[in-house]
């Protein structure tokens, strides 16, 4: 969809989701990334997999937010975060065969899981929104009808009935 600016050109019309642009919440994740680094390297080095943990939790924090590519970017800082001073030390970058692969597969995991409740959360919200306002419709529609005595009174029900 295409909204017309105050100048006149056309440009994308972006969805409340993406309210901040791309590049700021790549910096953001970046410095949530680096925090998870600093928490993961408290865990003994004996313990890989819980440090890596901490990082797949980050990453699946950061997809909450519903920018699939700032999310790409800051999966990716967190790989290399991990890779180079949590398996390796001092930053250096090396290739581990199919363990590496794995960890690739449960940070695109995390961040999926993320985006998928993330999403999830923002239907509910809708739902509610909408249910609120068909309520307050229905209220609406129902007093004015009953000002004009148009729609039958349970009060009135029961001083007959009585």
């Amino acid at each position: 969809m295409l909204m017309k600016s105050a100048q006149g050109s056309a440009r994308p019309a972006t969805p409340a989701s993406m309210a901040m642009p791309t590049g700021l919440a790549i910096g953001l994740g970046a410095v949530l990334m680096v925090a998870a680094g600093l928490i993961a390297a408290a865990v003994p080095g004996s313990q890989p997999a819980w440090r890596f943990t901490v990082i797949a939790v980050a990453v699946g924090v950061f997809a909450l937010g519903l920018d699939l590519r700032a999310l790409a970017g800051v999966a990716i800082i967190g790989f290399l975060i991990s890779n180079g001073f949590l398996e390796d030390e001092f930053g250096d970058l090396t290739w581990h065969g199919y363990g590496d692969l794995w960890r690739v597969a449960v940070l695109v995991m995390a961040g999926a899981t993320g985006w998928a409740v993330g999403k999830g959360f923002l239907h509910v919200r809708k739902l509610r929104a909408r249910s609120r306002a068909a309520t307050a419709i229905a209220q609406s529609w129902r007093r004015g009808l009953d000002g004009q005595r148009m729609l039958p009174s349970l009060m009135e029900e029961e001083e007959h009935g009585a």
